[in-house]
């Protein structure tokens, strides 16, 4: 079946797939076709936002001839506050996962994971993607240190 990508510059492409594509196989496809790099993709159909890249492009309803608007998303400046009251600045993207910011913050800050309480608006980030938490341009994160000893889990929340 063959779809239209539609750029908000007013380009277009019109691209052919399976219903059974992926949304991460078209976004793959829209990077051979205009060169945007799959990780900057937020793929759009009727203001359902095609966020899961392992669905099948059909479980979303796109269909022959179904327009398709491909938004470029860049990273955006957040701010990290860490333990010793120094804020750094960090790239992200909103779909960014939690885990792979926190292997992020490892390697700049030189605290393990396994030590990291990272807090946004007083909720702890677990899991998920940092969209999850409503984390935006200019948002401020703070690095907490998780201490384990005793028996139980400490916690020490520096501001």
């Amino acid at each position: 079946m063959e779809i239209t990508i539609t750029m908000l510059n007013g380009m277009s492409r019109t691209l052919t797939v399976s219903p059974q594509d992926t949304v991460g196989r078209l976004k793959t496809l829209i990077h051979g076709s205009l060169g945007e790099a799959p990780h900057t993709q937020r793929l759009v159909l009727d203001r359902i936002d095609l966020s899961d890249d392992s669905k099948p492009l059909s479980s979303y309803g796109v269909q022959h001839d179904s327009r398709v608007a491909l938004l470029v998303t860049e990273p955006q400046p957040v701010f990290l506050i860490n333990d010793k009251d120094t804020t750094n600045t960090y790239k992200v993207r909103p779909d960014e996962t939690v885990s792979n910011f926190k292997r992020r913050v490892e390697s700049r800050e030189g605290v393990p994971v396994s030590q990291q309480m990272l807090l946004y608006q007083s909720r702890e980030l677990n899991g998920g993607k940092l969209s999850d938490y409503n984390i935006e341009k200019h948002s401020t994160i703070y690095l907490c240190l998780r201490l384990r000893g005793g028996c139980g889990h400490s916690h020490i929340v520096l501001f």
